[in-house]
């Protein structure tokens, strides 16, 4: 009987022991997935721009492309219903242009900068989308993948989530087919949607301009020309991940001070350049 219960408790921690490593483990992805801390305007801002890409895409399709027109114009009244209940304050239409107004007016470059990175994250999906890609590509966890193209190539590997087959040769090739063309329209659409909202609110919004302004601004510039670039030659997700995550996000960090949702009680961590730091 001694022998049975010392068996049954120590089942049982083992069991505590491997949910707790498991949470801890899953709690630590969640922190890598990168995320800027956003706010309401930018938001609203956000869910604006993305609804005109997608009417502006609607209208260029009609009336050559049919099924492209009634993708896109989907997609516009999901965003337009969203847009319209982001404010619990907004009843009517005069409500809306109310907060439409406010949100431009009150908009700062910070605010310009956040709007870059959440259609950045679109850009990501709708490729990701596009080709039919199992791989989030908005989580950072995911680029320890780039240290591992050598073995993860050799075949397709399991996924632990749902046991199907996640191809990562997908994700480190180029040239992948395109299955859902809207989506691809879509991520086009947004790099240029991207680099307009640049050009406007960010290129020429330092007041002090510093080298290390300047030095942004021009990192800047080039990335974004090389994802256009990379979006319309159909690059691997793999490169694309790489320059948003490594190369525009931490130009967006520093040359607009976005914070970042990775703050932890004891310091902040730093997935930039492959490293995590702990600020103590």
């Amino acid at each position: 009987m001694k022998k049975y219960n010392l068996l049954k408790y120590l089942s049982i921690f083992t069991i505590i022991v491997f949910i707790i490593s498991f949470s801890m483990v899953y709690q630590l992805l969640q922190v890598f997935a990168h995320s800027f801390t956003t706010d309401d305007t930018s938001y609203f801002i956000g869910l604006d721009k993305r609804t005109k890409v997608e009417l502006e895409l609607a209208y260029k399709n009609y009336p050559s492309n049919i099924t492209l027109t009634m993708d896109h114009t989907d997609n516009a009244a999901r965003l337009v219903y969203d847009i319209y209940y982001a404010d619990d304050d907004v009843v009517d239409d005069n409500d809306f242009i109310k907060r439409y107004d406010k949100s431009l007016g009150s908009s700062n470059s910070t605010t310009y900068a956040l709007v870059v990175a959440d259609l950045l994250d679109e850009v990501l999906r709708n490729y990701a989308d596009a080709i039919v890609s199992e791989i989030d590509l908005t989580n950072m966890s995911n680029l320890v993948l780039l240290d591992n193209k050598e073995s993860l190539t050799d075949s397709s590997v399991t996924s632990e989530n749902d046991s199907s087959n996640v191809n990562y040769t997908k994700f480190f090739s180029k040239n992948n087919p395109i299955f859902n063309y809207p989506d691809y329209e879509t991520a086009k659409a947004l790099v240029i949607e991207v680099k307009d909202v640049f050009e406007n609110h960010l290129k020429s919004s330092s007041s002090t301009a510093t080298q290390q302004s300047i030095d942004v601004i021009s990192n800047l510039e080039k990335d974004f020309e090389k994802l256009e670039d990379e979006i319309n030659n159909n690059s691997s997700p793999a490169e694309l991940m790489e320059l948003v995550h490594l190369q525009i996000h931490p130009s967006l960090q520093t040359g607009f001070g976005l914070q970042t949702k990775m703050a932890m009680d004891d310091g902040q961590m730093n997935m930039y350049s492959g490293q995590m730091n702990m600020d103590e």
